[in-house]
């Protein structure tokens, strides 16, 4: 998924506008989502799991997140069409204060990295813990709090370095 991310990001937009506006991809993402939120339904209620052929279920099994199948691939990707489609790169939406961490997050491949590390953090507290919502709740807050400080640090960091480089060479000498 990463390298879908950093080709979307590098402009991979531009080489997939047509795909991103035309209709079959709009109607077909909004029908996989459909699918996929009636396979996870499925695998959740046994009511609804029992109207489902038994090797449909298996084949989507929506309850291990461990493994990368193809069908999350394609999630990811539906999403990200659909994202590009209604949410265009300029959208003034990204300018709200509500979504400046979201946004600050977005804008460093480290957080990223972190935020990798920290999944796997959380992973084993919950592990090790009772697993109850409460702690998965706690580990997904803190989680979330730690990338933002993070990115906000990196952008910091960023602006120290930028007036570094901006003063004359004598200015850095005592």
């Amino acid at each position: 998924m990463f390298v879908f991310g950093a080709w979307f990001a590098l402009g991979g937009t531009t080489e997939l506008r047509a795909v991103t506006r035309s209709r079959v991809a709009l109607y077909g993402g909004i029908g996989y989502l459909m699918f996929s939120f009636a396979m996870t339904a499925a695998g959740r209620l046994p009511g609804l799991g029992g109207m489902l052929p038994q090797g449909l279920l298996e084949a989507f099994n929506p309850g291990d997140k461990t493994d990368l199948t193809p069908y999350r691939l394609l999630h990811f990707v539906v999403i990200a069409v659909l994202v590009l489609r209604f949410a265009p790169r300029q959208w003034r939406g990204l300018q709200w204060r509500i979504l400046g961490p979201v946004v600050k997050c977005g804008q460093s491949i480290a957080v990223f990295c972190v935020g990798l590390f920290l999944s796997l953090v959380a992973q084993f507290v919950v592990t090790m813990s009772s697993g109850s919502p409460s702690v998965q709740i706690v580990a997904g807050i803190s989680g979330v709090a730690i990338m933002i400080v993070v990115a906000y640090y990196i952008s910091w960091s960023k602006k120290q370095d930028e007036g570094l480089l901006r003063r004359p060479a004598s200015a850095h000498l005592p």
